[in-house]
């Protein structure tokens, strides 16, 4: 037990250390620094072949952020990275490489061994997981089936490269170079999806035009995609107007897990024009998906008050809740403006919430909590005083006997304690694991700023887990203590 622990407290403590490293940082790289600049910083004690909490390194964030290519070279050569290091969702450099689109720097990674042919854990190469970004340059692509890509290789749902990148078809150029290549404009994958629905990802309604007046079809799933658009497009409400009101596509259609367009487009920011289109086709706000999401909670996880107030205008009941017993005010805690959380409760959202596990507003505070400098307004502060004024309580332990310091701890991070200390939560309570606050931050303390701070505050070093330890004794065994030289004497 105190092993699985301490695994999973490191993995938090490790996300925080992260964030401190200048070169995961992404204002760092918007600057493209030289290789000077980068030498610098690691000079001054930044790790450059650290992750961050999405396993991004230095290399990975030079690539998306377009450095030069010598910077990226020089990273590529520190202790650590290799062309075949495994990143955010199991893409190696040259997905993000072949993404940004930079020919020069995608045949330097080929010409280092990089395997063009690696399936991320989206079932994605390089060169299709580019596509669906938006890449548009056929010498790119002809580069990639030069090194080795299979023009005719079927992706995920069985989609070649064509389907995947027709979306980015500007001026024809794209679909000349795939169509050499053996492949049609009229393919589909294996659930029948066509040029034109993949393309509708994308928005561009002449392409889209242009592929209808060459025969290829549409179908429901053609308004699917173009809700969800892709990480570069938000599709605006020309595209639903020719999809539904020309193309006549199903409004109410659904994809694979049961969410309709409306559901799709909720969370993402200034959607009230299309959210009121697709109500007066008769979309229905209150259907839910195979999660029990209906399109209200979605919204209320995302900072657009005007995506909210339209959909609650036609929600029959603002405290239902999806399987996992989260409503919209739950979204709204965890991930929502301060404004939603105030707009939901002033109509009736009930603050009393608890979840399928137990877990009140409260515990979803804490996990709204981002370390790190503040941007604007303190959201957290905010929230917790809500939460106090409709009498929520924030000193009870949840179902599972953790209190919101225990919650804390996995956070790392001295300004949320402090930020909880006037709430006078039991210091030394204990939870359903049998461990205090100060014996859980024993775990995974890096220095003795927390373990002294909860002592300041009466944490009681004496005492023991259900195996017997102190905080002392706990600490002992932590490594970065040790590594650290840090002196644990004073929990004795």
């Amino acid at each position: 037990m105190k092993k699985i622990l301490y695994s999973a407290l490191l993995l938090f403590s490790v996300i925080i250390s992260a964030q401190k490293n200048t070169l995961l940082q992404a204002d760092f790289w918007k600057s493209k620094p030289d290789v000077e600049k980068v030498k610098q910083e690691i000079t001054n004690g930044n790790n450059p072949s650290e992750f961050n909490g999405n396993t991004f390194d230095a290399v990975s964030l030079s690539l998306t952020n377009k450095a030069p290519l010598e910077t990226v070279k020089f990273l590529l050569e520190q202790k650590g990275n290799s062309v075949d290091k495994l990143t955010h969702d199991g893409r190696i450099y040259l997905h993000w490489a072949a993404m940004a689109g930079n020919p020069e720097i995608i045949e330097y990674f080929i010409s280092k061994g990089s395997d063009v042919n690696k399936l991320d854990t989206k079932g994605l190469t390089p060169l299709a997981f580019a596509a669906m970004f938006g890449l548009n340059d056929p010498k790119v692509y002809e580069t990639f089936f030069k090194a080795g890509v299979d023009p005719k290789h079927q992706y995920k749902n069985g989609a070649n490269i064509l389907l995947l990148a027709i979306g980015n078809d500007k001026d024809g150029s794209l679909q000349k170079l795939f169509t050499s290549k053996g492949l049609s404009i009229k393919d589909v994958d294996e659930a029948g999806a066509t040029a034109f629905d993949y393309a509708a990802s994308f928005g561009n309604i002449e392409l889209l035009k242009s592929l209808k007046n060459q025969g290829v079809k549409a179908s429901d799933k053609a308004l699917i995609n173009a809700a969800q658009g892709t990480r570069v497009v938000t599709n605006p409400l020309s595209v639903y107007q020719y999809l539904i009101d020309e193309i006549k596509l199903n409004p109410s259609a659904v994809n694979a897990n049961g969410a309709n367009a409306l559901q799709i487009i909720a969370k993402k920011n200034n959607q009230k024009e299309i959210i009121d289109y697709l109500l007066s086709k008769g979309v229905d706000a209150n259907k839910t998906d195979k999660e029990g999401n209906n399109a209200l909670i979605v919204a209320s996880g995302g900072k657009d008050i005007e995506n909210v107030k339209a959909i609650l205008a036609k929600t029959k009941n603002i405290n239902a809740v999806n399987v996992n017993g989260e409503s919209a005010l739950i979204q709204a805690i965890q991930s929502g403006s301060t404004e939603i959380v105030k707009f939901l409760i002033s109509n009736k959202a009930d603050a009393k919430i608890v979840d399928a596990k137990g877990n009140n507003l409260a515990y979803y505070l804490i996990q709204s909590y981002r370390p790190g400098p503040q941007r604007g307004p303190d959201e957290f502060s905010e929230k917790l005083n809500i939460l106090q004024s409709n009498n929520v309580n924030v000193t009870a332990s949840q179902k599972d006997g953790n209190t919101l310091l225990h919650l804390a701890i996995a956070k790392n991070d001295l300004d949320l304690l402090k930020k909880l200390s006037d709430l006078k939560i039991d210091v030394n309570s204990v939870n359903k694991e049998s461990m205090t606050v100060l014996q859980k931050a024993a775990l995974v303390a890096k220095d003795d700023t927390i373990l002294k701070y909860l002592v300041s505050l009466g944490a009681n070093k004496t005492i023991k887990t259900e195996f017997d330890e102190t905080a002392y004794d706990l600490a002992s065994e932590n490594e970065s203590l040790k590594n650290n030289n840090v002196s644990i004497d004073f929990l004795k």
